[in-house]
């Protein structure tokens, strides 16, 4: 069996770990494999679940929104790559959507603006190639597609 060393753990979270361990009369060890394998689990069945979806396309909405997702996701990359950010975040899907003659509206009706969004970016020398999505944004991208599914 593989060994997993987990340092810097915020001493809340180990004394909530430590604390359930002994609850479920169990090592902490083995209370975190048993909690990596169900926040894995969940994780995987629900990435699934929007796969499945999508690639059924069941529905004229779904496919609409894939290839508006798509869309939304090349415009961020390039933004970023214009503005010379090394990787796609939130704010530059932000201003992607405020492209959006759908999204902009919304956006702008939450005080959400072009001119607020690009106030927050770093602006450096324009980049070529491809622009990875940060952590962040893919996650809100992920977000946003499981919202909408409840939507259907």
């Amino acid at each position: 069996m593989a060994t997993l060393h987990v340092r810097n753990v915020p001493d809340e979270l180990y004394e909530e770990l430590r604390a359930t361990a002994e609850a479920d009369g169990r090592s902490i060890g083995a209370e975190a494999v048993i909690l990596l394998r169900l926040a894995l689990s969940a994780r995987t069945s629900t990435y699934e679940g929007v796969r499945r979806a999508l690639g059924e396309a069941r529905s004229p909405f779904l496919r609409r929104y894939a290839e508006s997702a798509k869309e939304l996701v090349l415009r961020a990359q390039a933004l970023a790559a214009e503005l010379g950010a090394p990787e796609v975040t939130p704010a530059h899907v932000l201003l992607a959507m405020l492209e959006d003659d759908v999204l902009a509206p919304v956006l702008v009706g939450r005080g959400i603006t072009v001119e607020s969004v690009r106030a927050a970016l770093v602006v450096g020398e324009p980049r070529r190639g491809p622009t990875p999505l940060s952590d962040d944004a893919r996650r809100m991208l992920e977000r946003a597609l499981v919202a909408s599914l409840d939507v259907e």
